[in-house]
């Protein structure tokens, strides 16, 4: 009997402290979201820490970095 690959999931972190497993198109949205939010943002591979702008084939977390603007 032949084994069913698992689909490859993404873990996701969030600066809030939140993190999720999501599939590569899921993570491949929240990036494009995030590079294409006025407001802008970061994301980083979470096993380099490097800033990435791809969801590359060795990339297994991300670290989502939204910028917040503090007011008052």
């Amino acid at each position: 009997m032949a084994e069913i690959p698992m689909e490859r999931t993404i873990k996701v972190h969030f600066f809030t402290g939140k993190s999720k497993e999501v599939s590569v198109e899921e993570a491949k949205k929240i990036l494009e979201e995030i590079y294409n939010d006025p407001l802008g943002g970061l994301v980083a591979d979470g096993k380099t820490n490097e800033v990435i702008w791809q969801i590359g084939p060795d990339v297994e977390e991300i670290i989502v970095l939204e910028m917040m603007l503090g007011g008052g």
